[in-house]
């Protein structure tokens, strides 16, 4: 698989024409473009599925997910993604049908298997949440008596003041999963929602496109 838009570079736009550098031309991208030569670079073989609902190589996931990630907020509703296939690939209209069709099905897999995902990590920070609660309670009740009772006793009273500190962290995993990694589990659903329907376009891979300048900085 060959990514089109890759590196920091300029496109020349013609005699005479202007430069457009990298960054002004990603905040133009709508599309999500990729060059397949041959199916083993698009397909994990791994499965045994048929080619429409075979799941799609790690690397062309990635790639896909990470444009549309990449792309400004205003341009990811009209996002597409356009497959450049090879002579012998474009010419036969099953492979280009059941390539369009893949992309739906493992996006769609991907967010079934991510809701799950979800609602199991919830289900186990409630868990983590209620435990460290109970634990930050037996510490605050343990270093209240040691602190009373051995109140001129330093060493005693440090002991003491541990244990509301471990308490407190105790409940550092449960804190992080809500405050953060929740978020990005539902950031990560909320594109892979967008995945699932998302236009998918077949074109026949032109070489011209290869020779289209792009120039190095």
């Amino acid at each position: 698989m060959h990514l089109l838009r890759t590196g920091c570079y300029r496109r020349d736009f013609g005699k005479g024409g202007t430069h457009m550098t990298a960054c002004r031309l990603h905040d133009a991208w709508s599309d999500i473009e990729l060059r397949i030569t041959h199916q083993a670079q698009f397909y994990n073989l791994l499965d045994p599925a048929p080619n429409d609902i075979k799941e799609i190589n790690h690397a062309t996931e990635s790639y896909i997910m990470d444009s549309l990630e990449d792309m400004p907020n205003d341009k990811r509703g009209s996002a597409r993604i356009i497959l450049y296939l090879e002579r012998t690939l474009y010419d036969d209209e099953e492979i280009r049908t059941d390539m369009e069709q893949a992309i739906h099905a493992h996006f769609a897999l991907r967010h079934c298997s991510t809701n799950q995902k979800y609602k199991l990590s919830m289900s186990k920070g409630r868990r983590y949440l209620f435990r460290g609660l109970i634990f930050l309670v037996i510490c605050l009740v343990l270093s209240s008596l040691l602190t009373s009772i051995y109140s001129q006793n330093d060493v005693i009273n440090a002991i003491g003041q541990s244990f509301v500190v471990i308490g407190w962290v105790a409940l550092w995993k449960p804190v992080e999963f809500y405050l953060y990694d929740r978020r990005d589990i539902l950031d990560e659903i909320n594109i892979l929602t967008q995945m699932e329907t998302i236009p998918v376009e077949t074109r026949r891979w032109n070489k011209n496109l290869e020779n289209e300048t792009l120039v190095l900085m």
